[in-house]
C-alpha cells in the first residue's frame, strides 16, 4: 500500500495540515446532502458510527453535530491525525480513537456492532479491499451502512486542472505530485467501484459526485 503521504514524501505534520485545510473540499454541501438524505433515515437515534482513516477527525465531528447521540469511532494509521482529532470539540460524547492499521490488521470491532461504517479517500490504496470490505460486512450490524466516498478515474486533463495548484503554488512542482498521485487516484473507475461492492456483498442503494473526481456510494449488506 503507498499512500499520499509516501507519494509526495510530506511529513506527518505536513499531511495533518493538507487533510485539514481540503477537508471543505472533500465534504461539500452536495455531500451532507446526499449524507442527510440517504444515509442519516437508514439510522437508529443513537448509531454507532466509525470512522475508517478517520484524518484529523473532521468528519466524526461533523457528524457529533449532525447526530449528537452518536457513538463514536475513529481508527487512523498516523498518529498526529488522531492526536488531531482528540483535541477537536464535539457535540456529543468525543470519539474513541485508535492508531491502526487496517490494512495489516482485523478490524478492532465486534461483530455486529456499527450501524455506519465510512471511509474517505483511502480505500483506493488497499491491495486487498476485498479483505477489507468482508471486515467491514462482519461489523455492520443488520441494516448498517457502509458510506463509501472516493476517488474515480478522471481523464489526466481535466485530473491535472483539478490538482495541479492544489499540490502546490509553483506548476512544475505541482504537477509533478499531480503526476505521481494520478496512478492511484485514478485506479477505480465508477464502475469497478459498483462491481467491487457488489462483489463483496453490498447494494448500492444511493451515490452521488458531491466533488470532482470524487463518488460517494451509499452501501447495504446484502
Amino acid at each position: 500500500m503507498t499512500t499520499h503521504q509516501q507519494l509526495t514524501g510530506s511529513t506527518d505534520d505536513e499531511f495533518l495540515q493538507r487533510m485539514i485545510e481540503t477537508a471543505a473540499g472533500r465534504f461539500t454541501d452536495s455531500f451532507w446532502a446526499l449524507f442527510d438524505a440517504e444515509v442519516r433515515p437508514r439510522l437508529p437515534e443513537a448509531p454507532a458510527v466509525v470512522d475508517f482513516g478517520c484524518g484529523p477527525g473532521l468528519f466524526l465531528q461533523a457528524v457529533s453535530r449532525r447526530i449528537p447521540a452518536a457513538s463514536l469511532t475513529g481508527f487512523d494509521l498516523t498518529p498526529a491525525m488522531i492526536e488531531h482529532a482528540r483535541g477537536l470539540d464535539y457535540a456529543g460524547a468525543p470519539p474513541a480513537l485508535e492508531v491502526a492499521d487496517l490494512v495489516a490488521e482485523r478490524i478492532p470491532l465486534a461483530d455486529a456492532s456499527v450501524h455506519l461504517g465510512a471511509m474517505t479517500a483511502v480505500l483506493h490504496v488497499f491491495d486487498d479491499p476485498f479483505a477489507f470490505l468482508a471486515e467491514v460486512r462482519r461489523a455492520l450490524a443488520p441494516g448498517g451502512v457502509f458510506l463509501l466516498y472516493d476517488w474515480v478515474r478522471t481523464p489526466l486533463r481535466d485530473y491535472l486542472a483539478e490538482r495541479v495548484s492544489k499540490e502546490s503554488p509553483d506548476q512544475a512542482v505541482g504537477r509533478l505530485r499531480a503526476m505521481r498521485l494520478f496512478p492511484s487516484h485514478n485506479k477505480y473507475t465508477l464502475e469497478d467501484w459498483r462491481w467491487l461492492l457488489d462483489e463483496c456483498g453490498f447494494d448500492v442503494v444511493a451515490d452521488a459526485a458531491p466533488r470532482a473526481n470524487f463518488h460517494a456510494f451509499v452501501a447495504t449488506v446484502r
